[in-house]
């Protein structure tokens, strides 16, 4: 495992932004993004596993697990994760100078009982964002440039 992923598990939520999957060179909104694999997700659980059963869903098979014919327990979410850190992606952040390198990861979680479906993406950078001094703006002012040149 790259230990600079190792030390950076900092994996937060991106929003208005823009994804380039490096693989493939897919560029997308991150909005636009989340549409297409909660559809995609939605479009899955709809598929049957054999013939005779074309209506009925997977979703429908998974609204109970039937132990036995007085204990059934009803369902709740249906989850599905991509693989964590294996994604290899870019994201151009608004109002960033440039793309950031990272993994991405992708959730999408279907609620069985009210069919809605919400989708995450969170993404790490390979390169962890140098955090900003307090001491920066200072060390940039007029007063400060003359007290340094001074001694």
């Amino acid at each position: 495992m790259d230990d600079k992923l190792e030390f950076n598990k900092n994996y937060e939520t991106v929003g208005d932004d823009v994804l380039l999957f490096v693989g493939n060179q897919a560029f997308f909104l991150v909005r636009r993004f989340k549409e297409l694999a909660a559809s995609k997700f939605s479009e899955i659980l709809w598929l049957t596993a054999q013939k005779e059963f074309r209506q009925i869903s997977i979703m429908n098979w998974m609204r109970e697990l039937c132990i036995n014919e007085e204990t059934k327990i009803m369902g709740g979410d249906i989850k599905w994760n991509s693989p964590k850190e294996v994604i290899d992606c870019q994201v151009l952040k608004i109002g960033s100078k440039g793309w950031q390198k990272g993994k991405v990861q992708i959730e999408v979680n279907k609620n069985i009982n009210s069919k809605e479906t919400q989708t995450s993406i969170k993404f790490c950078p390979d390169e962890p964002l140098e955090p900003k001094s307090p001491l920066d703006d200072i060390r940039q002012s007029e007063e400060y440039k003359k007290l340094s040149n001074n001694n």
